[in-house]
């Protein structure tokens, strides 16, 4: 469990930095001028999203759940065993593919995407947290 903790503090204090970031952040214009704020974002995000990816796969492999086929499954077998619910789900599970932008596709990077998760869904890391938090390490 100790593991699962350490990685819910990474992603809680990447995700401050990214709401710090989006506080600064006053038009989609302004974002997509500077690449400074871009590369914020980008890296920090990705951070959050391997770090939840990670949580996920540490409560796979201690509640011997079944093997995920990709990093998407990795969150629909967490909502399978009801440690997060359908709108974590609808949320967290998009961002595998996220990352994999962020990691391997440099060039396909969509800046209103970024933009988007910075201004209307970095809550949702907190809400996908406290149900881990609560469905898994309160139950443990």
């Amino acid at each position: 469990m100790k593991t699962v903790e350490r990685k819910m503090t990474l992603v809680l204090d990447r995700v401050g930095r990214l709401k710090q970031l989006s506080d600064k952040i006053q038009s989609f214009k302004g974002y997509q001028e500077s690449t400074d704020w871009k590369d914020l974002a980008e890296r920090n995000l990705q951070i959050a999203i391997e770090g939840c990816l990670d949580i996920g796969k540490i409560i796979i492999s201690q509640k011997m759940l079944r093997d995920p086929k990709d990093n998407k499954d990795v969150f629909v077998i967490l909502a399978e065993a009801e440690i997060i619910g359908p709108l974590s789900l609808e949320f967290i599970a998009p961002m595998a593919g996220t990352r994999n932008i962020l990691v391997h596709g440099y060039d396909k990077i969509d800046d209103s995407l970024i933009y988007g998760i910075l201004k209307r869904h970095l809550n949702d890391f907190d809400v996908f947290l406290t149900e881990v938090r609560d469905n898994y390490l309160g139950k443990t």
